[in-house]
Order: C-alpha cells, then structure tokens, then sequence
C-alpha cells in the first residue's frame, strides 16, 4: 500500500479577505468574494466562467459579484433565516465553495495527496455557520476542522496563557481570553461589527458633508486603510475625489476619526465583561497581554486608546500582531499540523474519504 505525503493547509475565512498558508511553504491572500460575467459578451472578454480576487475589482463593471460572508448571509441555512431568495442564497453557498477551492489552489498542494486543513471562523459562530462552513469545504479538503480565528492567532504566536486575543475583521470583532487550553464557547465573545461597518459609515458621513463628490466604497475603505485612525492627530487627512468630472480635495479627518471610533466603545465594554470574570490573582496578567489582531488592528491608536480606556482596571499594555494579514493562517497551519494523526483519521472517515477524487476531478 503506497502511503501519499499528507499536505496541512491553514486558512483565515475572512470577511473580505482570506489569507491561506500551507505547510509546503506556500501562502496568498485573496478577497473573499467571487465574480461570474454578466453576459456572454462579458464571457467573451473575461475568457473564463468565474473570476476571483483583484480581477473582480478590476471588471466590477462586466461581472456580478457576491461576498458569500458578507453580512453573516451563510450564518443560516434557510432563504428565510437569510432574508433573501433561494437562489441568491444558493449563489452565496456555489461562491463559498468556489472560494476556499480556489485559494488553496493558490498553495498549489498535490492533486493526489491528501489535503487536511484548519480554518478559522468568528469565536461564537453558530452550529448552522460552522456547517455552512464546512459545506464549502467539501470537495477541498480530505479532513478539516473549525477553529475560532482568535485561539488560531494565539496558537500561531505561542500565546496560549495568560492572554486575551482581539480579532477585528471586516463583519465581527472576537474577543478571546487564553488559558492554556481550548477556549468554550462561554468564555469567548463576538460583537457583530468590524471594518465593513466603520466603511459604511465614512461613506455615509462624507457624502453627508459633501454631497458633491464622487466617492465609492472602494475608495472609502482604501482611505480607511491607509489613514484611520483613533487618537488626536495634528495634520489632517486630505484626499482627492471626482466633484462635477475635477478632482478637488477634501479635508476628510473628522469624518475618519468618527467612523473609526465607532470600533472603540463596544471593543471596551466587551473587554470589561470579559475582564471581570478572570480570577482575580490572574487579572493583571490577562491585562498586561492583550493581542490585537485582524485588519482593524491597524487603526491608528487603537492599541494606546485601549490601554488608557483600561487603566481603572490596572496597568494594560496591547500589542498588534506582528503580520495581521497571515497571523491566523499561520496558526491555524501551524494548529493542523499539531493536531494528532489518529484524529485527522477519524475526521477523514467520517467525511467518507472521498473529497481527494473530487478534487482531482475539479
């Protein structure tokens, strides 16, 4: 019997981006969306059925494109729980296995080995979310396991004790405390809000102040990206936008700092829930490691603002992830890899051991 080399696979299922690591040494990141041509002359141009990543921002104009995560849409199974047709839910479950197919695709793993894999889901993902999750998995991966995306950054980073993990994606913010264990579902929290909601409402507030210029939801993240922040800042923040067909630049500071407040109250209120159940001999330890990670780790003074919101609480110091964009891939990779053979053989039998055909098939 010829034994084939097992390949681990971590993936981060983000929001809007998911990042994926492999253990052959490869790694990508890719948007979390899927585009299809609206037409055969769309067709036509494209020269493929589905198109994935930058190219949906680059022909948003040929294609229709879904965000299967987007709004916590696969959180249920039902076209009612979703609150849309089921044809648009179907379309959002056909993108979500189109999606992990092809970002480990990108690793480029062996078509006839086997492919186990960890991904990481928000920390109170529901039993239906876990399941919509592990229905698009099927057909990738031979053997895979749900891990909350706040333990995958801790595990990667060796933060296991004595640590409370922040996750700020574009849909959730997961708070997580760690303690030397896996962590229940009682002691984690999710707050339903994240980077999609901090863009919706900079968009809203800068068309409010300035009903003449022409701004996208693209643009309005990039802005976010590359300048939110929290904190008091001396210079503004200044940008160009379209205004009657001429660029013309606006002053856009309090318009950023108060849609990237918007974070900051329910992130501490949390903190405060979940600080108040830590034995009190281990408070100052859990205070003095806070982890923050996700894309929203990046917001300007997040970090400082957090530890002075904390101070009645005693001495708070909060570090960002060294790499927010792979840190929970890399742990879950790193999860998967740790994880015991007899277990990845018990998860393989119960999925049949048939996914490893159906990917050679794809």
């Amino acid at each position: 019997m010829i034994f084939k080399e097992i390949t681990f696979v971590g993936m981060d299922l983000g929001t809007f981006k998911t990042s994926v690591s492999c253990s052959n040494g490869r790694r990508d990141v890719v948007l979390s969306a899927v585009g299809w041509p609206k037409d055969h002359i769309a067709r036509g141009m494209l020269g493929k059925d589905v198109i994935f990543g930058e190219e949906i921002l680059e022909q948003r104009l040929a294609v229709n494109s879904v965000r299967p995560f987007a709004k916590g849409v696969l959180k249920y199974l039902s076209k009612e729980a979703a609150g849309m047709p089921e044809a648009d839910l179907e379309r959002h479950k056909e993108a979500a296995s189109l999606l992990v197919r092809h970002a480990v695709s990108l690793v480029n793993p062996p078509a006839d080995g086997p492919v186990y894999g960890v991904i990481g889901v928000p920390s109170r993902a529901s039993i239906a979310n876990k399941q919509a999750v592990l229905a698009a998995a099927a057909g990738t991966f031979d053997a895979v396991m749900i891990a909350p995306e706040p333990f995958t950054v801790a595990f990667g980073m060796n933060c296991l004790m004595e640590t409370v993990v922040i996750d700020i994606g574009a849909g959730t913010i997961d708070i997580c405390p760690m303690c030397g264990s896996f962590p229940s579902e009682e002691d984690q929290v999710t707050i339903p809000l994240g980077g999609d909601a901090v863009d919706e409402r900079f968009l809203a507030l800068l068309r409010k102040a300035y009903p003449d210029a022409k701004i996208s939801e693209r643009k309005a993240r990039e802005i976010k990206e590359k300048f939110g922040f929290v904190h008091n800042l001396e210079e503004k923040v200044v940008v160009t936008l379209p205004s009657l067909g001429e660029p013309k630049q606006y002053d856009v500071t309090g318009q950023l700092k108060d849609a990237c407040g918007t974070l900051v109250s329910p992130i501490v209120d949390a903190l405060k829930d979940v600080i108040a159940k830590f034995d009190p001999d281990f408070q100052d330890r859990f205070l003095a490691n806070i982890l923050l990670s996700g894309g929203g780790s990046q917001i300007r003074g997040l970090d400082h603002l957090l530890e002075e919101s904390l101070a009645p609480y005693g001495p708070a110091s909060v570090t960002k992830v060294y790499d927010y964009v792979f840190a929970g891939a890399v742990g879950a990779l790193r999860l998967a890899m740790a994880t015991p053979a007899e277990h990845w053989t018990q998860l393989q039998q119960r999925s049949g051991g048939s996914t490893a055909t159906a990917r050679k098939a794809a």
